[in-house]
């Protein structure tokens, strides 16, 4: 096993992509499962509160240490199966997700509900409960997560099966490796539309659903299997440039409703604001003067389909009030992939610009029902208007779920936006959404759940993490105050 203890080597493991900033004083890389199971015994014997890294790609502080140890999985990379016939692949929490694509890919499969960032590890993904651009057609990983291996603080290793462990109503009773267990869920409901927010309960849910997006709290991913799906025969992107950004909205609405009716399925819609393209004009020359862009992937599963599909989205543009030639489908590999690298580019740049200033992202992962988006995407306008402070908005428009960034560039505006992002949340809460589509609660938006739940149904996610962490040790801080786990 690696230990380090030097600051400057553990430096870059006190940060994710938000600008938080963490402390710890030991951090462990073990290179085996073993060795995981080594360095929780040893964090448990000292009473030394620990933290599990992976990726460092997540914007809401969930792998930043404040206290304690550091336990990285990064090097458990090892890819142990993968079945071509039943579609899956079993491999260890630290593989990447570039990695992974590339292994399917070799088999002409693919997980096509893979998050955005490719630099992020599995474990980390489901620990978060990740989406990403395709989240329109595929939704959240969570749904193709079949079976995850656990490192519990007791030192106890489970394996959970989809469909093996399910609960009686908000009652579970199971044996799990020789170790029983029997406990009583929370009564809260979570939102009806795509949420990670704090645990996800739900009457007879699957015990594989706890555990996935729990944010590093409830035990440490060491192995999973999860689904694929068989790559597409063709793909093609879109970029379609608005010079009215009703004319925007107005042909996302026109795409869900025929999604809604099976009459056309894009696995991706993504939208971005006159401020995000002006924050990437510099990079990108063919930006037009436009109000807002569209983002589409549309897959072509037959050969025959290829050439409806392209006439079927030219003539969406052109009635939407869009020009075919401002336009951009990219139908090659090399094209495809400017395409998509224009799309993670602005996340990139707000990440820099905050680096720049020395400022922590203040940004929204507010999803909310569809009939009330357009109220919530107006109320984001006009939010920023009273702010008087520069912000960019963008993300999943298909599933209602934008992240609405300020851009503080001090202190003190950091310390308005705040204000501004608690407002923001209670108007989310109040249309019927959540605080947190696919981020997250992690450490920063912990007073963002605190609008979506009341203070008992926190204190019963705390109760429910002591059935599997009674050492309460493991990822303190993320979602709720430690302070609950006394």
């Amino acid at each position: 096993m690696i230990i380090k203890n030097k600051k400057d080597e553990i430096l870059n493991y006190l940060e994710d992509t938000s600008n938080i900033k963490g402390s710890s004083s030991i951090l462990y890389l073990p290179q085996s499962r073993e060795e995981i199971l080594e360095a929780v015994k040893e964090c448990v014997s000292r009473k030394v509160s620990f933290t599990v890294s992976a990726g460092r790609t997540g914007t809401t502080g969930g792998c930043v240490c404040f206290q304690g140890a550091i336990i990285s999985v990064e090097n458990l990379t090892n890819i142990l199966n993968i079945d071509k016939d039943k579609k899956n692949i079993e491999l260890e929490s630290g593989v990447l997700l570039e990695n992974l694509e590339k292994e399917a890919n070799k088999y002409n499969l693919s997980l096509r509900a893979v998050p955005t960032e490719s630099l992020a590890c599995i474990g980390g993904a489901i620990s978060t409960g990740a989406s990403g651009v395709r989240g329109f057609g595929y939704g959240s990983i969570r749904s193709y997560v079949m079976e995850i291996e656990v490192c519990l603080t007791t030192g106890d290793i489970i394996r959970i099966k989809r469909g093996e462990i399910k609960a009686d109503k908000r009652n579970f009773n199971f044996e799990n490796n020789g170790k029983k267990f029997k406990f009583e869920l929370p009564t809260y409901n979570i939102p009806k539309v795509k949420s990670q927010a704090g645990y996800f309960i739900k009457d007879d849910m699957d015990l594989i659903d706890l555990f996935i997006g729990s944010e590093g709290t409830l035990g440490i991913i060491l192995s999973c299997k999860i689904s694929l799906q068989k790559s597409p025969v063709n793909i093609f992107d879109g970029l379609v440039f608005f010079k009215k950004e009703n004319n925007a909205l107005n042909f996302i609405n026109e795409i869900k409703n025929l999604k809604r009716n099976h009459l056309l399925f894009p696995s991706s819609l993504e939208f971005m604001d006159r401020y995000s393209l002006d924050m990437l004009k510099p990079e990108y020359s063919f930006i037009p003067q436009a109000e807002a862009v569209v983002y589409f992937e549309q897959e072509v599963e037959g050969k025959n389909d290829y050439g409806g599909l392209i006439d079927k989205w030219q003539k969406l543009i052109e009635v939407n009030g869009a020009s075919i030639d401002e336009s951009i489908i990219a139908d090659t590999p090399r094209e495809r992939e400017k395409i998509f690298e224009f799309r993670h580019k602005l996340p990139q740049m707000i990440n820099e610009f905050l680096r720049q200033n020395n400022q922590i992202k203040a940004s929204t992962d507010i999803a909310v029902p569809w009939k009330n988006f357009e109220q919530m995407y107006f109320f984001y306008k006009e939010q920023a208007k009273q702010s008087g402070l520069n912000y960019v908005n963008f993300g999943h428009i298909g599933e209602s779920h934008l992240h609405f960034n300020f851009l503080a560039e001090n202190d003190q505006e950091s310390l308005k936006a705040k204000v501004y992002m608690q407002t923001i949340c209670r108007k989310a809460v109040s249309l019927g959404g959540t605080v947190s589509a696919e981020h997250g609660i992690g450490k920063l938006k912990k007073p963002y759940l605190k609008i979506m739940y009341k203070e008992e149904d926190i204190k019963s996610m705390a109760n429910l993490k002591k059935i599997f962490d009674p050492n309460c040790l493991l990822g303190l801080d993320n979602v709720f105050e430690k302070e609950l786990l006394l």
